[in-house]
């Protein structure tokens, strides 16, 4: 029987060479394995936190040094054939050594490595990982190959490393070196199993399985013996023969009956046990394979039509809107995301009423807690390979590596029923339209025959279930436009007001959002300006996409004005965020269903950023995250300026028609000037104008309408399926706010409100009641503790109405009534504006007039 033993959690680590400061030079530290460099110095505070002030330029000596790692393998027992030490992620270019042996050279972060390790039969011995910088490995094949295009790194094409290491428009450049998953020493004889591959699908009432399984065999005893694997599931079983010098197999299994696995919102991820035991001919176990499946049929829909190309997902015959976010690696130091740091972010995904992940391609192939966690929460995973916004060498050694990262995690990731789809990279075809790649290339190799050869095979052979998109955005051929919204997936960036939005149809959208600053209590903890501003030291530091701030000030001057107080500057630009992301979420939606899905960009930061994530990396939820969640419930109403004046629409996302009875207010200068109750028939998965009578006549600047849905079910608040969900409490009724023209001119009275307090498990209730109307009223819970989270806020509340917001703390006599006072905010226009602003555009062409004058 295979044996595996696991190695030591803590190995040593030293600088090998290069530019290492003095206090590292001859040290050895204790490193934890999983783990890099990066978290063996801090840990041992050789080096202060790379997140802190602008540590992140005073570190790049890490990346630009060697370092080498040692450890002593255990001693094996008994006569195994073959034992080898397995690697299952080394970061990146490493030679190995046991008692000062070479054995191998690796050269992907991506692929698991596998090392012969014969004399610990006889004892044990030492294991030495010297790791190259992964710089200078970097340099050297971009002055071997050539220079390539590419958007941010030009180091990061030419290693097999996360891209985003070398820095991005919402990450630091910290590329460093490490063994970033587990080492273990492997013991077997005969054979082992080297792949299984499960395609389950549905058969009308009954699932079916069939396996594709690879077999690895000793030339002692393996290749001329007579093997068999059983397969066994839900009660059912088969026997599968593997006769001598066979190494591929393949078998049928039919299970009856089986509880369907659904995406949330859809019904339960039933998940279902299959185990493969590969025995002898005596009966005698080898090897054995679990894995948790799921039965279900997922169609990407893609059909020519009237109006283009449509493109969606249909899962057991149920078509659905996508609500997704992408999903970019958690930390700058993958090995540091934890089991339970990952299943709090998919119960996060879940609060916010996501269905969907896309795992983006400059980051990793994620660990299988990852996937497993989303087979059981009910979240599709929508996996791009690892190429994003650059031109990537095809050369040799590149190639077979690209082939053999795809091999393996194609066969690891494959079983997992939340896997929906494979994507061959992310806007490198687009690149290769929008920057003129044929000419500017001038023939240089640039990862086509990947993504349109290459990869589609693989996924052709050894996933053939699942759909592969050539790339996000596509509009499915190679030589399709692939931007085009009436085509396929979109990534829809607007260069100004968020309010281009509405120029545009299309059919799926995999990216758009909108910037915004982490939660104060984040920023606060690594910034340390005596005066911050927009664009002071650190504020600059933790902004890293060019003209970021330049582009929220100018969405900030159009809509509240450019506050010249920071705090109210902060909480504005917060705001906006929210603003923006959600009526871009609102406007596709109501295009339902020639629009069939939603991918906000981004889920999740990896370090203390003004960046478009959700949630900041201490685990904070950003006033975005509380409006995506509302514009995310199954069913919603939007208003809307259409040509024809303020519209109302009622979006149902549900399988399930929905008869909707809507309350629509008109307020004037904080006062109701008008009332109607509007109702529809809505079908499922549809958007619809619902009529409202006298009260779509123009909107004055002093005027707004709200619309809240009456007597609300389940589907319209959204209230999650999946228990661990941090949210939901309380859900109310989806509710649409309609300025006339901008907060900028809106005439808001002063706030008034009357705040109580009261103490409930793990935490306190505030009771907010309005006096006056407070829109988008947030508690900025942070502020009061900064360990603090808020299941609601965020909300518009009409004169009378009161919220009951839970707060979990583990402070609760912080939160005095007082307290919340100071600490929440409401959408007003900016109290001191900058009456001299001067936006990006004009900013440009001021430059642009310097430069011809000169």
């Amino acid at each position: 029987m295979l044996t595996r033993i696991p190695t030591d959690a803590v190995w040593q680590l030293r600088g090998a060479s290069g530019p290492l400061p003095d206090h590292v030079v001859g040290r050895t530290f204790d490193a934890p394995v999983p783990g890099d460099v990066h978290m063996a110095l801090r840990d041992a505070r050789a080096i202060a936190d790379p997140f802190d002030d602008d540590n992140e330029h005073r570190l790049t000596w890490i990346g630009e040094a060697d370092w080498e790692y040692r450890t002593r393998l255990p001693a094996v027992t008994g006569t195994p054939e073959r034992i080898e030490v397995v690697f299952h992620g080394v970061d990146t270019h490493a030679d190995i050594l046991i008692d000062g042996d070479p054995r191998a050279r690796l050269s992907n972060m991506h692929r698991t490595w596998r090392v012969a390790a014969p004399e610990l039969a006889e004892g044990p011995a030492e294991l030495r990982v010297a790791l190259r910088s992964p710089v200078a490995a970097a340099e050297a094949e971009r002055d071997r190959l050539g220079a390539r295009w590419t958007v941010f790194s030009t180091l990061s094409p030419f290693i097999r490393k996360n891209a985003c290491a070398f820095g991005w428009d919402w990450g630091p450049a910290l590329p460093g070196s490490g063994i970033w998953r587990t080492v273990e020493v492997e013991a077997w004889s005969t054979a082992r199993l080297s792949a299984v591959r499960p395609t389950s699908r549905l058969a009308g009432d009954d699932g079916v399985i069939s396996l594709d399984i690879e077999l690895e065999r000793t030339a002692e005893s393996g290749r001329q013996s007579d093997l068999g694997v059983l397969v066994e599931v839900g009660g059912a079983r088969t026997w599968i023969a593997a006769p001598a010098h066979s190494d591929r197999l393949r078998g049928e299994l039919v299970v009856p009956h089986p509880a369907r696995w659904w995406p949330t919102g859809m019904g339960a991820p039933a998940l279902h046990e299959l185990t493969v035991t590969l025995v002898d001919a005596h009966g005698a176990a080898l090897d054995v394979w679990t894995r948790r499946i799921g039965f279900r049929d997922l169609v990407v829909d893609q059909t020519e039509d009237a109006e283009g190309r449509s493109f969606g997902l249909t899962v057991n015959g149920v078509p659905m809107f996508v609500r997704g976010f992408n999903w970019i690696p958690d930390d700058t130091s993958p090995a540091r995301v934890t089991s339970r740091d990952i299943r709090r972010r998919i119960a996060e995904t879940l609060d916010l009423g996501a269905n969907l992940l896309r795992v983006w391609g400059g980051g990793v192939f994620e660990s299988d807690e990852f996937y497993t966690a989303c087979d059981e929460a009910g979240i599709l995973v929508w996996q791009d390979f690892l190429f994003a916004c650059a031109a990537y060498p095809e050369e040799e050694p590149f190639a077979g590596e690209v082939e053999a990262e795809a091999r393996e995690n194609i066969t690891r990731l494959m079983p997992h029923p939340s896997l929906a789809l494979w994507n061959g990279n992310n806007e490198n075809l687009w690149f290769w339209f929008l920057h003129d790649w044929e000419h500017v290339l001038d023939g240089a190799s640039w990862g086509e025959t990947f993504y349109v050869d290459l990869l589609p095979r693989l996924v052709a052979e050894l996933d053939p279930s699942r759909a592969y998109l050539v790339g996000s955005p596509s509009s499915g051929g190679r030589w399709d436009d692939p931007n085009d919204p009436s085509r396929g997936v979109v990534h829809w960036w607007i260069p100004d007001d968020y309010r281009a939005y509405d120029d545009v149809r299309p059919r799926f959208v995999s990216e758009f959002g909108f910037q915004g600053p982490p939660a104060r209590a984040t920023f606060d903890a690594v910034v340390h300006d005596e005066r911050p501003a927009p664009f002071s030291a650190g504020t600059i530091q933790r902004q890293k996409a060019a003209g970021g701030t330049e582009r929220i000030n100018d969405v900030l001057d159009a809509h509240f004005g450019v506050p010249t107080d920071f705090d109210e500057w902060y909480w504005l630009a917060q705001l906006d965020q929210a603003r923006a992301v959600r009526y871009g979420v609102e406007r596709f939606r109501t295009l339902e269903p020639f629009c069939r899905g939603t991918i906000v960009w981004q889920l999740n930061d990896c370090w203390p950023a003004l960046s478009w994530s959700m949630i900041d990396v201490a685990d904070r939820y950003k006033p975005v995250a509380y409006a995506v969640r509302e514009a995310y419930r199954p069913r919603i109403v939007v208003l809307r300026h259409e040509a024809d004046g303020p519209t109302l629409f009622a979006c149902n996302s549900t399988p399930e028609p929905w008869d909707a009875v809507v309350d629509v207010q008109r307020w004037t200068r904080g006062a109701l000037s008008g009332q109607t109750e509007a109702t529809a028939h809505v079908p499922a998965h549809t958007a619809i104008a619902v009529p409202m009578h006298a009260l779509a006549a123009d909107l004055g600047g002093d005027e707004l309408l709200v619309a809240t849905v009456l007597t609300p079910t389940d589907a319209d608040t959204g209230a999650p399926e999946a228990s661990g969900a941090p949210g939901a409490s309380g859900a109310r009724a989806s509710r649409s706010v309609l300025l006339g023209e901008t907060d900028r001119v809106h005439p808001d009275p002063e706030p008034r409100f009357d705040v109580e307090v009261d103490a409930v498990p793990a935490g306190v209730s505030v009771h907010l009641t309005a006096r006056t109307l407070l829109r988008d009223a947030t508690l900025l819970v942070d502020q009061i503790d900064p360990d603090a989270h808020a299941e609601r806020t965020l909300e518009t509340l009409l004169p009378g109405e009161t919220v009951a917001w839970t707060i979990r703390t583990a402070a609760p006599d912080a939160f005095t009534p007082a307290a919340v006072r100071a600490a929440l905010r409401t959408a007003r226009a900016a109290t001191s504006p900058n009456a001299g602003y001067r936006g990006l555009a004009q900013l440009e062409a001021e430059k642009l007039a310097r430069a011809d004058a000169s």
